[in-house]
C-alpha cells in the first residue's frame, strides 16, 4: 500500500470533479497562520486575518468548554488544520465532487495533512434566490465548526460516541456565537435542524438507540436532527442530568446499544414525548466568558507569484485525485519545479502531483531538488520515502530505501505523524518482521495522528496482531459507532463486536477484509 494513499483515506471517500478555481489576477492569495490553523485565503489581508482569528477563538472555546488547557500545546506545523478559502459556493461542491450541491465546505481527517475547503465569495447569479455573502460565510462556518469538532474530540479524547451523539454534539457546539469581547454563547438552534424537525417525522428512539438497525431515506436524514435536540436536551436538562454520561460509559464498557438506553434513560417514548415538546422551545443556552481572556495571535504573509500559481493544482492534489485527475494534475504542474528552482514550495507540489500521476522519475527529481533547496525540510525527505514506498509496489526493494528518508523526516520534525507511519508501513508492506523501533513509532504518532481514521485502523490491525484486543477496542470504538449508514455492513462496528466476544481471530478476519475493500476501491474495482 502507498503510505500516502494511506493517509489520504477516510470514512467516506471525496471525489473531485472539474475545478474552475484559478489564481485570479483580481484576488490576493493571504497565508494566516495560528496556533491550530494555516488559512490559504484568495481575499484581502485583513479578511484572511479575521477568518483564522474566527477558527483559533473556536478550538480556544473548545478547550475550555471541554477542560483543556487554554491555548492548547503545540502541535507541531504538520497537525495544523490546512483551510483553503478560495471560488466560490459552486467551486467548492463540485471539489467536493457534488456539484449544485449546495455544499458550502468540507473537511478531509488525514494524518500530517488535515484539509478543508471553503468559498471565498457567493456565487453571483441574475434572479431571486442568491443568499447574501454573510449568509454563506455564516454557514461555512457552521461547517467548519461541526467537521472541527469531531477532529477536536477525536484528538484529545478516547470516548466512544454514538453516531446520533457524535453528529447531535458536533452540531450543538458548532452553532457557537463567538463575540467580540471573547465571551460566546453556547446552545444556539441550527436553522437546518430546527426546519427538518418541524416538517419530518420523528425517527424513533428505540431505534436511534439500537446500533443494530439500519436507518435508511428520510428516516436517516432526520436522524441527523434529531439527534441534534436529543444531544442539546440531555446536554441542558436538569431534570435529565448525569444520565448523557452514564449512556455513553455503559457503551464504552461494551453494553448492548438499546439496552444500556432502556436502563439509563427508563421509559423510552417517555423520553420521546419530552422531545417532542422540548422541539417546540424556548431552547435554553449558556454565555460564557472565559477569564483572562488573550486573543489569538495571527502571522499573515501574502503569497509570493509562484506559490499563487500553483495553488489551484496544490488544491486538487490536497482534495485527492483518482488515476485520471491525477494525470491532469502532473500535466498542469510539469516543468513548474525546474522554472523554479529557488521555490521549495514547487518543488513539493510537482513532487506530490507527479507522484500521484506515478511518473516517479519525475516526483523523485523535484523531491532532490526540495531536498538541495532545504536540506532540514521534514515534508521534502518525507517525499522521497514516498516515492520508494510507491515503488515498493512493484518492486519489494524499495521499501528499504525509503526507510532511511522516513528516519530522517523524522529527526527533522519529530511532531509530525507521517514519517513514524511511514516507517512502520515500509516493514508492513514488505511483509517481513516489524522491529520493535517501527512499532515504537507506529504508537507514537498516536499524539498527533489520532484524528485519522485511516491511522487508527492500521494501529488497531497491528494491536490485534499482537493479540491486544482491549488495546484495539479502545482505538477503534470512537470511529465504529456509525451503524446507520447506508445497507453496507459497518465492517469496524463487527471488529469491534467480535473483540468483546474474545474472537480475535475473527476481528483481525474482519479489519482484513477493511483493508481489502480500500485496496479495492484504490484499484477502481466495483464491489457488489
Amino acid at each position: 500500500m502507498d503510505i500516502r494513499r494511506m493517509m489520504r483515506a477516510i470514512s467516506a471517500g471525496v471525489a473531485l470533479a472539474a475545478l474552475s478555481i484559478s489564481a485570479s489576477a483580481r484576488a490576493e492569495w493571504w497565508q494566516a497562520e495560528t496556533s491550530h490553523f494555516i488559512v490559504y485565503s484568495e481575499s484581502k489581508k485583513a479578511d484572511a486575518e479575521q477568518f483564522a482569528r474566527l477558527l483559533e477563538r473556536y478550538d480556544n472555546a473548545l478547550r475550555y468548554l471541554q477542560g483543556r488547557p487554554v491555548p492548547g500545546p503545540d502541535m507541531g506545523v504538520a497537525n495544523k488544520v490546512k483551510v483553503f478559502r478560495s471560488g466560490d459556493t459552486d467551486d467548492i461542491a463540485a471539489l467536493a465532487g457534488a456539484p449544485e450541491s449546495g455544499i458550502y465546505g468540507f473537511y478531509i481527517g488525514r494524518a500530517g495533512g488535515t484539509v478543508a475547503f471553503v468559498p471565498a465569495r457567493n456565487k453571483r447569479r441574475d434572479g431571486v434566490g442568491v443568499r447574501t455573502l454573510n449568509e454563506i460565510q455564516l454557514d461555512t462556518q457552521r461547517v467548519l465548526f461541526h467537521e472541527y469538532t469531531h477532529h477536536f474530540m477525536l484528538t484529545n479524547f478516547s470516548t466512544a460516541y454514538p453516531h446520533w451523539y457524535s453528529e447531535g454534539f458536533a452540531e450543538v457546539y458548532g452553532t457557537i456565537e463567538l463575540r467580540d469581547d471573547g465571551s460566546f454563547h453556547l446552545g444556539n438552534v441550527p436553522q437546518a435542524r430546527g426546519e427538518a424537525l418541524r416538517v419530518l417525522p420523528d425517527t424513533r428512539l428505540s431505534r436511534l438507540f439500537d446500533h443494530k438497525v439500519k436507518l435508511k431515506g428520510m428516516e436517516l436524514m432526520q436522524s441527523y436532527s434529531v439527534g441534534w435536540l436529543l444531544s442539546h436536551y440531555l446536554n441542558f436538562s436538569e431534570a435529565r442530568k448525569g444520565q448523557l454520561p452514564a449512556y455513553l460509559t455503559a457503551l464504552n464498557k461494551g453494553e448492548d446499544s438499546l439496552e444500556a438506553a432502556k436502563r439509563v434513560f427508563g421509559d423510552l417514548d417517555k423520553l420521546q414525548a419530552e422531545l417532542r415538546k422540548y422541539k417546540n422551545g424556548p431552547f435554553p443556552g449558556y454565555d460564557i466568558k472565559p477569564p483572562a481572556y488573550v486573543e489569538p495571535v495571527v502571522t499573515t504573509r501574502q503569497l509570493t507569484a509562484v506559490e499563487e500559481s500553483l495553488m489551484p493544482p496544490y488544491i486538487r492534489s490536497q482534495v485527492g485525485v483518482n488515476p485520471k485527475q491525477a494525470k491532469d494534475v502532473a500535466r498542469d504542474v510539469a516543468g513548474k519545479d525546474s522554472a523554479n528552482p529557488d521555490s521549495l514550495f514547487a518543488q513539493l507540489v510537482v513532487a506530490e502531483a507527479q507522484l500521484d500521476a506515478k511518473n516517479f522519475d519525475a516526483a523523485e527529481t523535484a523531491a532532490k531538488r526540495a531536498i538541495a533547496i532545504a536540506p532540514t525540510s521534514s515534508p521534502a525527505h518525507f517525499m522521497m520515502g514516498a516515492v520508494h514506498m510507491a515503488r515498493g509496489e512493484t518492486d519489494k526493494a524499495q521499501y528499504a530505501a525509503a526507510r532511511p528518508w522516513f528516519t530522517k523526516a523524522h529527526t527533522l520534525d519529530l511532531k509530525d505523524p507521517r514519517p513514524m507511519i511511514g516507517l512502520y508501513m515500509s516493514y508492513s508492506e514488505a511483509g517481513g518482521p516489524i522491529p520493535e523501533e517501527a512499532l515504537i513509532m507506529l504508537e507514537d504518532a498516536w499524539d498527533y495522528a489520532s484524528y485519522d481514521p485511516g491511522y487508527r485502523l492500521v494501529l488497531a490491525r497491528q494491536l490485534l496482531n499482537e493479540n491486544k484486543g482491549k488495546l484495539a477496542r479502545d482505538v477503534l470504538s470512537p470511529i465504529a459507532f456509525d451503524a446507520h449508514a447506508g445497507d453496507k455492513e459497518n465492517k469496524i462496528l463487527a471488529t469491534v463486536e467480535f473483540i468483546d466476544q474474545d474472537k480475535i481471530n475473527e476481528a483481525r478476519g474482519k479489519i482484513a477484509e477493511i483493508f481489502q475493500d480500500q485496496k479495492d476501491a484504490a484499484a477502481g474495482k466495483k464491489k457488489g
